[in-house]
């Protein structure tokens, strides 16, 4: 057995134990598997061997935890937020829709059972994610998984064709280069603001080697749509940035391009000059033919063709088309599917899920002149709301940008990102219920205004781009 496989039991073993006394550490590991998918990996055949089903039997064993210790959100902190209730109401549409679509059919029922699955486990990681901790250990988790997906596309692991690497590297919903990339593209946000809250180099250094394998596996998908995610979340994040740091955020933003320029090859750049010569690409042509389906579809049926029916629907609509084909375009797939009133009900989830991040930003100037301190073992940091909320909102405005190319309604990274902004919020409404008294503590504890902990001067003394 690989010495990659013994590491993967030990980890996925403890991971399932402390999840039964420390539901947290389900959810973490939940994390961990969605992005390694361990059946799929070369050092894989034992866990095939096993026949489980390793996802589910996380989530199970994480259910156990929380009924046995039932997890406290905190002051002001709800577990179904109106953004989940929303989302569940999405989940009962698709269901619903067979009756008076086409149907189901064997990806419909996929499509359904997996969504109802993903919202499941969503709001178990609501309901375990309350303190600033928990938040920093989450992203952390899943930095860890982007860490080893860059690895292994460094090390030329997974399929490429027509010189872009397609597959072969994490689960399910990185199958296609498009879905890799855009699920890389959003990780970048929350590795620079882990970057600026972490307190030592060499954990930056660490952020730093996962932001440069994160993009060069980027520019081996040669995707084009990264383009524009990239376009959206320098954009969000500089307007981000209060006035007096949006200079040097876009300077930052100017550094960082360049420096990532540094790792395309020809083949990247060949790949980018079809964005302006895409009258000649058969690939991108189809896809109006597969939109103007979609609005075909609804047009003739306002309530839907049924979750997950698009592409076989999709071969009555464009001549010549005898294969499945997706839509390409979450928002008019979803509306194709599920009619106007799913596309309503998704437009809203984002929506919502937007305003509340920005109302995130707002309440950050609360907390200007306090930190909260994260310590765990010997690995002290900061949690800063500010940051938190502007990575957040950057992923986010991606995500959604993106989706205008991609199908990515059951997509799990995308409902994760949505219920990261609920955990976000729970521990913000802990942090302001608490802060008079958290306050209070901190000035009996600390009589002189510049203490230092440990030979490291305090936090609270740090600047860091608060909103205005």
């Amino acid at each position: 057995m690989a010495l990659t496989a013994i590491a993967f039991w030990i980890t996925y073993c403890v991971g399932l134990v402390g999840a039964l006394v420390y539901p947290l550490a389900g959810v973490l590991l939940y994390i961990l598997v969605y992005h390694l998918n361990p059946e799929t990996q070369w050092w894989g055949d034992s866990v095939r061997a096993t026949g489980l089903r390793m996802s589910m039997t996380v989530a199970v064993a994480t259910i156990i935890g929380i009924i046995l210790k039932r997890p406290q959100l905190g002051r002001g902190g709800r577990q179904f937020t109106s953004i989940m209730a929303l989302a569940v109401f999405l989940v009962l549409l698709a269901w619903t829709s067979f009756a008076w679509g086409d149907g189901p059919n064997e990806r419909g029922l996929y499509q359904a059972e997996k969504f109802g699955k993903v919202l499941i486990f969503v709001l178990l990681m609501i309901r375990c994610v309350s303190r600033p901790e928990h938040y920093h250990l989450l992203i952390a988790t899943w930095l860890l998984g982007v860490l080893y997906i860059g690895y292994e596309a460094f090390g030329q692991v997974g399929v490429s064709l027509d010189g872009r690497l397609t597959q072969g590297l994490g689960g399910p919903d990185f199958n296609d280069s498009g879905s890799l990339a855009l699920h890389l593209l959003v990780s970048l946000p929350f590795i620079g603001a882990m970057f600026f809250m972490e307190r030592s180099w060499w954990t930056r250094g660490i952020l730093l080697a996962i932001g440069a394998l994160a993009v060069n596996t980027i520019v081996l998908t040669r995707t084009r749509s990264a383009m524009v995610g990239i376009a959206a979340i320098c954009f969000v994040g500089i307007l981000s940035l209060p006035r007096g740091y949006r200079m040097k955020g876009f300077l930052a933003v100017v550094v960082g391009l360049v420096l990532s320029v540094q790792l395309t090859d020809p083949g990247w750049w060949r790949r980018m000059r079809t964005i302006s010569e895409y009258t000649a690409d058969v690939s991108a042509m189809r896809r109006f033919d597969y939109w103007y389906a979609a609005l075909e579809m609804v047009r003739d049926q306002p309530l839907g063709v049924g979750f997950g029916n698009f592409e076989q629907a999709v071969q009555r609509y464009v001549p010549h088309l005898n294969i499945p084909r997706c839509a390409h375009n979450t928002y008019l797939e979803i509306m194709a599917e599920l009619g106007f009133l799913g596309l309503g009900l998704l437009v809203i989830i984002f929506t919502v899920t937007m305003h509340t991040v920005n109302r995130l930003r707002k309440r950050a100037r609360y907390f200007e002149s306090r930190r909260d301190i994260i310590i765990g073992g010997r690995w002290r940091t900061r949690f800063d709301l500010a940051w938190h909320a502007m990575a957040l909102r950057c992923s986010l405005a991606g995500y959604f940008v993106c989706a205008i190319f991609d199908s990515r309604v059951v997509a799990e990274d995308l409902w994760i990102l949505i219920g990261f902004a609920c955990c976000l919020a729970n521990i913000t409404a802990h942090m302001l219920n608490t802060a008079d008294d958290q306050d209070e503590l901190a000035e009996a504890a600390e009589p002189e205004p510049h203490s230092y902990m440990h030979g490291r001067p305090s936090l609270g003394h740090c600047r860091t781009p608060h909103t205005t």
